[in-house]
């Protein structure tokens, strides 16, 4: 994944107190570790969703492939939701597997728990870690491994 830019004014001494060994994800969430959410959202690649949004609550999401798309709903409650939709139809097709009848408008991968934490740069970037993971951890040729 292609991250943005450096954040202002940080320095090699930011980078390195902030790095993020544990993930895939490049250079872009040790920065956002130490941000507040707002900041987080912005350089995480969020974007306000207004179709989403409802009283109490601004939804922004961020595609992270053609196929990913994550989103935050945060809540005026000092908490944020995180959720993840995957087209699973389209990638399929793209390898040459077809899913059911390949009907892509109703065929996505979805998480049966979504993630509720605080509004804190570092949560959300926990989070995204987190599917990450989950998402890095399936193996069609070896499911039972």
């Amino acid at each position: 994944m292609d991250w943005p830019r450096r954040p202002p004014g940080w320095s090699d001494e930011h980078l390195i107190a902030a790095e993020d060994t544990g993930s895939r994800g490049g250079v872009r969430r040790p920065y956002a570790r130490a941000m507040d959410f707002d900041s987080a959202l912005e350089h995480l690649g969020f974007t306000p969703a207004q179709d989403r949004s409802a009283r109490g609550t601004r939804a922004y999401s961020a595609t992270l492939n053609r196929y990913l798309t994550t989103w935050v709903h945060a809540y005026d409650d000092g908490t944020a939701l995180f959720t993840w939709e995957f087209a699973v139809t389209d990638y399929l097709d793209s390898k040459g597997i077809q899913l059911g009848s390949s009907e892509s408008l109703n065929l996505f991968m979805f998480p049966k728990q979504d993630q509720r934490g605080p509004r804190t740069g570092e949560w959300l970037a926990e989070a995204m870690s987190r599917v990450e993971q989950q998402l890095a951890s399936i193996d069609f040729a070896d499911p039972e491994g």
